[in-house]
């Protein structure tokens, strides 16, 4: 397990220095939120930006990578909402989220540092092809089966409406936005001038240890308040289910490339995101059980990621 221990350790030692400041008064919330700015607005689009002006993507769309990730999501998120319904008693709402939260996961602050730190640039091809649509996947569609719900006690939902505000967001998004123009650039087939480059390389260097730090800040919103039965199944889903689907399809179904099966299969144990509690707190869908499964998951990953990366890398 060394090799594991070697990779994750010092990832979750940035992430609870960032949970000791900010419990601590050292970094304040304000801090914490401004550096979350620089994160997601320059430090982790510049990282995306230059791996991919440099990065060749493969000729063909990548269908097999694209149905193992986001078909096992779905699959996660419908069986986990259905258990919540059924066997929980949970409303519809409430459902909705449960089983998002067994399928979204923190997959920029945490997976991008460690799949880059682990595997290697040579992993950033199929890790940028799956994070191109994340959001905009995850997020749309939360939203609508959200609003249905709503619908279903008297408010008008406009479908149209609310895919457009999606796509709207991601395109705005400056995550997507570093991609998309790495992708663009990186087609070209034309060198990033010296200082162009340089500049991006010294912005991307600091994109993952901020991006771990502000996840330990944040870590400090959240508490395990109450229904650690209902967050207790969102994280078993996140953590077992998802992963081992994932495997299954990108291997035995699809036949990816290995390093694609265990970029594919990491990715998604990480562990449930912040986004979930964001977004169960607006529509007051399992807040409570949403903000104990992000800090539950996150706690439990350091033994789950390192047993994933233990058997890719080992």
């Amino acid at each position: 397990m060394d090799i594991a221990f070697s990779l994750v350790l010092p990832i979750f030692g940035v992430i609870a220095i960032g949970y000791l400041a900010s419990r601590s008064g050292l970094m304040s919330d304000a801090g914490i939120d401004g550096l979350d700015v620089y994160v997601f607005t320059f430090g982790i689009p510049s990282l995306l930006f230059r791996n991919l002006a440099h990065t060749e993507l493969p000729a063909t769309l990548p269908w097999g990578l694209w149905i193992s990730y986001y078909g096992a999501m779905l699959a996660i998120w419908a069986v986990g909402s259905v258990i919540a319904r059924v066997i929980l008693k949970r409303p519809p709402a409430d459902a909705v989220m449960l089983g998002f939260g067994g399928g979204q996961g923190n997959v920029v602050m945490l997976g991008l540092p460690i799949i880059l730190t682990g595997f290697g640039p040579e992993a950033g091809v199929p890790l940028f092809l799956l994070l191109m649509f994340h959001g905009l996947i995850l997020i749309t569609t939360a939203t609508l089966l959200l609003e249905f719900t709503r619908a279903r006690e008297g408010e008008e939902v406009s479908v149209k409406r609310i895919l457009f505000a999606g796509l709207k967001s991601s395109l705005k998004n400056p995550v997507i936005i570093g991609l998309l123009a790495g992708v663009i650039y990186g087609q070209l087939g034309v060198a990033l001038p010296a200082v162009i480059d340089k500049t991006f390389e010294l912005i991307a260097q600091s994109a993952i240890p901020c991006a771990l730090f502000v996840l330990g800040g944040t870590l400090t919103r959240y508490h395990i308040r109450r229904s650690v039965g209902a967050a207790s199944l969102t994280v078993m889903f996140k953590l077992v289910a998802h992963p081992a689907l994932v495997f299954v399809l990108a291997y035995y179904v699809f036949d990816l490339p290995s390093l694609w099966v265990a970029v594919a299969t990491v990715l998604a144990g990480m562990p449930t995101g912040v986004y979930s509690s964001i977004l169960a707190g607006r529509y007051q869908a399992a807040p409570g059980a949403s903000s104990s499964a992000v800090l539950m998951a996150t706690g439990l990953s350091l033994v789950t990621l390192t047993v994933l990366l233990q058997i890719f890398l080992g």
